[in-house]
């Protein structure tokens, strides 16, 4: 990755792209492996479109699973350019769409207020976790990223200190009594096992996102593929043993 310490004035908007597509075509090198469990996701995702057969009347849930797909797109493509803070300000929209989709998918006749603007769903987040306080058996799929929707906010959606982790760098000047501090453009964690978890964390969201859809996908499918379904029931598990075993890796470095 790129390291952008240039004097304020220095650093022009083409050397800013330029700096961004080193850190596309560098990423895509490193986790090449990883990137066949991008490619396994995007199917998954994909699949149920070629097949879908949606009523005239039931658009907004389909809608909202196409915007939880771009953001897959747009979070992963600002991973790799090596801009943390947006990825997880696209992870939270998405987590926000997916919440909305669960009230809809559970409660059909709730789509009216959505289109309304109703406050209960632009405050998704808090009412659904108001509700799991009065019964816990509901939203299942959710309690996960409800965490993670908490440490988007802190990290990703607000001009606070803590957006700029792995942004600021203090280096000392030799000869001198003084330190300078850097504030990077391009945003990542100087050692590579971490910025490998922060990439495959981010799957794991958007593959618990899609299962919050799939009840859907499967009553709106013609036909249901089993190369499909093998895919998402090995897909699962898989990302979650090698994102525990990354955490390891970079815990012990740390």
């Amino acid at each position: 990755m790129k390291d952008n310490m240039k004097s304020i004035g220095n650093l022009n908007f083409l050397e800013y792209l330029g700096h961004e597509e080193h850190n596309l075509l560098s990423s895509m090198v490193n986790w090449k492996t990883e990137f066949d469990l991008f490619y396994n996701l995007d199917r998954i995702f994909q699949e149920p479109l070629r097949r879908m057969n949606v009523s005239s009347g039931s658009v907004i849930v389909p809608q909202l699973y196409l915007f939880v797909h771009f953001h897959l797109y747009f979070s992963a493509s600002c991973l790799f350019r090596c801009h943390l803070s947006e990825t997880l300000s696209s992870l939270r929209k998405a987590i926000d769409a997916s919440l909305c989709a669960y009230k809809m998918i559970m409660k059909p006749e709730s789509e009216r207020d959505y289109l309304e603007r109703n406050r209960y769903f632009q405050f998704i987040k808090s009412n659904i976790q108001r509700e799991i306080k009065e019964d816990t058996f509901l939203y299942p799929l959710v309690h996960d990223l409800l965490s993670i929707h908490d440490m988007c906010s802190e990290y990703g959606s607000h001009s606070d200190i803590s957006s700029f982790f792995h942004r600021l760098e203090r280096k000392e000047v030799e000869d001198e009594k003084q330190d300078i501090l850097f504030l990077h453009y391009f945003q990542f964690p100087r050692n590579p096992e971490e910025f490998r978890f922060y990439y495959l964390s981010i799957l794991q969201a958007f593959y618990s996102m899609f299962l919050i859809f799939k009840p859907f996908l499967d009553k709106n499918l013609k036909i249901i593929d089993p190369k499909w379904e093998s895919t998402i029931d090995h897909l699962g598990p898989l990302l979650n043993k090698l994102r525990k075993e990354s955490y390891e890796k970079f815990e012990k470095d740390a």
